[in-house]
């Protein structure tokens, strides 16, 4: 029988000796893809257990979503039925609820599941990828309604980039699981960091261009609204992601830029969040026995 230990004087030091095994990560997961899928049907029934119309709240919760946002921003303050912003602001709102719910569920994920943690052969790395998938799933859902009530009202007109949309939802993934593995790490050691990241996806939905519009910041900005549109592109990554999945279903303005150019950038910011999340992570896993 192999016995598994971990001993602290001969272990690696430092984050970055721990990112070798990050090109075993893949290997890990497919390994413990049964576990995983069982917390991935846990985690989506547990959503609609003991209600009478169970999984079919999952689509009714974006439908009624949408017709809310159609309601008080299409009708009431678009000046008439207005579903071009209605799905605008759908299309934003179900991206950034998605990376934001995933990332604040992974907080807590350690601690939450901590009589497995605390053994010895227990993969813990793999715990966020499910909570990324339910994300996905979720969003799923909610961009086929966006969709679908953008062709019947003609505030869609998708093309060719919706064959492009699994690598917009491997890179929101990639994203995902990375400030998850950084997230869940930090706040085993402090457990402010939970509270903290709520208060702090706040302030991001609204340096989002989730409820305001590129052209509204260059009226108001004047020459000032281009440079700062360009650097909240490349310094904030739901920015990207968000007109990256506009642009797959079809919501077409040039001020929304580049398909390809917003996808260099989530790629860019997915990966630095895997390299820092799984450094930080694998680096003090050891400790979360004694600490938890």
């Amino acid at each position: 029988m192999l016995v598994r230990h971990y001993d602290a004087a001969t272990a690696p030091k430092g984050m970055l000796r721990h990112l070798k095994p990050l090109l075993g990560y893949p290997g890990m997961v497919w390994h413990n893809r049964y576990m995983m899928q069982n917390f991935l049907r846990r985690d989506l029934l547990s959503r609609v257990h003991g209600s009478f119309l169970g999984l079919w709240w999952i689509l009714l919760q974006p439908l009624f979503q949408f017709a809310l946002f159609f309601l008080v921003f299409g009708v009431m303050f678009g000046g008439g039925l207005n579903f071009d912003y209605a799905v605008y602001l759908f299309s934003g709102v179900i991206v950034f609820h998605a990376l934001v719910e995933a990332t604040t569920q992974c907080c807590s994920i350690v601690v939450d599941n901590g009589n497995l943690v605390k053994k010895v052969a227990f993969p813990s790395e793999v715990l966020p990828i499910h909570v990324g998938l339910v994300s996905l799933v979720l969003f799923g859902v909610g961009a086929v309604v966006c969709l679908a009530v953008g062709l019947l009202a003609g505030a869609t007109r998708p093309g060719w980039l919706l064959l492009c949309l699994p690598l917009v939802l491997a890179l929101q993934f990639v994203l995902t699981v990375g400030m998850g593995l950084f997230l869940a790490n930090a706040n085993v050691f402090v457990r402010d960091v939970a509270q903290l990241w709520r208060l702090a996806a706040m302030a991001w939905q609204f340096l989002s261009p989730v409820f305001w519009q590129p052209q509204f910041v260059r009226e108001n900005l004047g020459e000032w609204g281009g440079p700062f549109l360009l650097t909240l592109q490349v310094v904030n990554p739901a920015y990207s992601l968000i007109m990256a999945h506009r642009l797959v279903l079809g919501l077409e303005d040039p001020l929304y830029g580049d398909f390809w150019t917003h996808c260099g950038i989530v790629a860019a910011w997915a990966v630095f969040f895997l390299l820092l999340g799984y450094g930080t992570f694998a680096s003090s896993k050891h400790k979360y026995a004694d600490v938890i």
